[in-house]
């Protein structure tokens, strides 16, 4: 199921995002029974914040966190995911900017189960708030609301 879910992706994404996913498929797949790791790395490094936005205007994605080094403020992290909806394609996008603050590369999880999803997001937050100030992120229970409002 997970690979039907890595073809609508890569079916999509270019589509939406040519600067970013581009056809070329990605550099890395690791693939396990519930869900699928694609590393891309981008054509042209970008500043952080263009890709931000192809992320929010061109993807309706939402920023799970943002977040700068605690030990270096010039290194920032960045993961945004689809809203979770019955029928509709499950993932997430981490970046990591380099000194320069240009993203270079983009790790892509794809879902097969919601509730893989949501331990995975709530995991991915938690990581991030110990090393990292956030700019802007979502609340785990936030997080927890999302789901728990599914039928």
């Amino acid at each position: 199921m997970i690979k039907e879910e890595v073809t609508k992706f890569m079916a999509l994404a270019p589509l939406m995002l040519p600067k970013l996913i581009g056809n070329k498929g990605p550099d890395e797949k690791d693939i396990t029974d519930d869900s699928a790791i694609l590393y891309f790395t981008l054509d042209e490094s970008l500043p952080i914040g263009l890709v931000m936005d192809m992320l929010e205007d061109d993807m309706e994605m939402s920023l799970l966190y943002h977040g700068t080094s605690k030990e270096n403020r010039k290194l920032h992290h960045c993961c945004f995911f689809t809203s979770p909806k019955a029928g509709r394609n499950m993932f997430k996008f981490n970046m990591v900017s380099d000194n320069r603050e240009f993203v270079s590369d983009l790790t892509i999880t794809i879902y097969d189960s919601l509730d893989m999803m949501e331990g995975e997001l709530e995991s991915d937050l938690a990581v991030h708030a110990k090393s990292f100030d956030f700019i802007q992120a979502m609340e785990v229970s936030d997080v927890l609301s999302l789901f728990c409002t599914l039928e």
